[in-house]
């Protein structure tokens, strides 16, 4: 009979772990190739439509903006279709993660925590978050912010920010029904990216107005890290400067 002492059924449990993660990687690896090298596959891209100019709906329902616009860019770089999908702003990264789609634009600003996941282009914008605000009511301030009721996305990465700086913000799923609630006089204001606050404020007569930018921020295209041609493609798109 033989015998085993603990350092040898170690080094056996550690040999078989890496004979199946060999397996998995190399399955992972055909996966990918298939995708890559399949050209009649189109590319999913999600995005988030809220307001424009970014990405939104239009009167038929088709998602349109200039994040379509640049997505449809990439694709054709890389000859592909495009297949787009509108999805919750909380799903994309997750969707990235598991590849079930290729990439995404929806103004996600890039941050190491989301760098783990994903992996980001060469930034196409540079923006920063701001408060929405009501003409005649009180103008938020960041000094005197734990005063304020301030309206966030729920677990965005402006919730965070807003957390650190002494607020505990009022939590809605959406921008959408965060503005709602600033109309009805139920926040004092509404934090999230200055462009698409801007672009509401623009529409609503006077009513609504936008604070100086609190952060800077840079925006990316974000892709499922088995897609190194659609990250190569975005960043060649990215390169020719002329951008929707």
């Amino acid at each position: 009979m033989i015998k085993f002492d603990r350092y040898s059924l170690l080094a056996v449990a550690l040999l078989t772990f890496a004979i199946f993660a060999g397996c998995t990687d190399r399955s992972g690896r055909q996966a990918l190739d298939e995708r890559i090298a399949d050209a009649s596959r189109p590319l999913v891209f999600l995005t988030y439509p809220t307001v424009p100019p970014c990405s939104y709906l239009d009167g038929n329902g088709a998602v349109v903006g200039t994040d379509v616009e640049l997505a449809r860019r990439i694709a054709g770089k890389l000859g592909r279709e495009l297949k787009v999908e509108s999805v919750e702003f909380g799903d994309i990264l997750p969707r990235l993660k598991a590849g079930t789609a290729d990439f995404a634009i929806a103004t996600i600003i890039i941050t190491e925590a989301r760098q783990r996941d994903v992996d980001f282009s060469e930034p196409y914008a540079q923006g920063g978050a701001a408060f929405l605000y009501r003409q005649n009511g009180r103008k938020p301030r960041m000094s005197q912010i734990f005063t304020f009721r301030i309206g966030v996305e729920a677990d965005s990465v402006h919730d965070v920010y807003l957390c650190r700086h002494g607020c505990d913000p009022v939590r809605f799923v959406c921008l959408r029904e965060a503005i709602d609630a600033l109309e009805r006089d139920e926040v004092d204001g509404v934090f999230f990216d200055s462009v698409q606050l801007a672009a509401k404020a623009a529409v609503s007569n006077g009513r609504l107005a936008v604070s100086p930018l609190e952060t800077k921020d840079c925006y990316g295209v974000a892709v499922d890290k088995r897609r190194p041609d659609v990250l190569a493609a975005a960043n060649a798109v990215i390169a020719e400067g002329v951008l929707p």
